[in-house]
């Protein structure tokens, strides 16, 4: 790789880093070219992307971002993990799952959401987390059931009320009828 390649590239991981919602850094080391493939198919599905990258390159490209912490976790060869536009609790839980599932082929380093950093702990405590969209059903189901109950609530009486008067008059109807 010549100097302009590892300078775009490094441009290029710069960007990523720095305007992701979330950044998995996972050491690997004997997944097979379908098991990669797989996990970019996955990570597809929830706008996330993978990249191996150097870890000079990262390195530097971390330095950029101002996020020098996060170098003592760079040991072996690492996937990067993004997504600029996807849900973020939809990428950790599917590296997540492909953690689990490749017997220790994976193992997550740390992450950065929302540029700041996160170690895997915690990551594996937002997997367990509902989606972004269950979450907002849930409040909005929160919200819409004491309206509806105040809408049962005030038809309910009213609705009773008609009855009432409906079965008295055609009582009345019977007599005079």
């Amino acid at each position: 790789m010549n100097k302009s390649e590892k300078e775009s590239l490094l441009k290029f991981l710069t960007e990523r880093l720095s305007s992701s919602k979330v950044s998995i850094f996972a050491q690997f080391s004997g997944i097979t070219v379908k098991e990669m493939e797989q996990l970019r198919k996955d990570l597809r599905k929830c706008s996330g992307n993978v990249m191996v990258v150097k870890n000079t390159l990262t390195k530097m490209a971390l330095r950029l971002c101002s996020m020098d912490e996060a170098m003592k976790f760079m040991e072996g060869p690492n996937l990067l993990i993004w997504s600029q536009t996807g849900d973020e609790s939809e990428v950790i839980k599917e590296t997540l799952k492909f953690v689990k599932a490749s017997a220790g082929k994976l193992r997550v380093n740390f992450g950065l959401l929302n540029n700041l950093l996160v170690e895997p702990e915690t990551l594996e405590k937002l997997g367990k987390l509902p989606s972004k969209k269950i979450l907002q059903a849930m409040v909005i189901g929160s919200i819409k059931s004491p309206l509806s109950n105040l809408v049962y609530n005030v038809k309910y009486p009213l609705t009773r009320l008609i009855l009432v008067l409906k079965t008295f008059s055609e009582q009345k109807e019977k007599k005079n009828g």
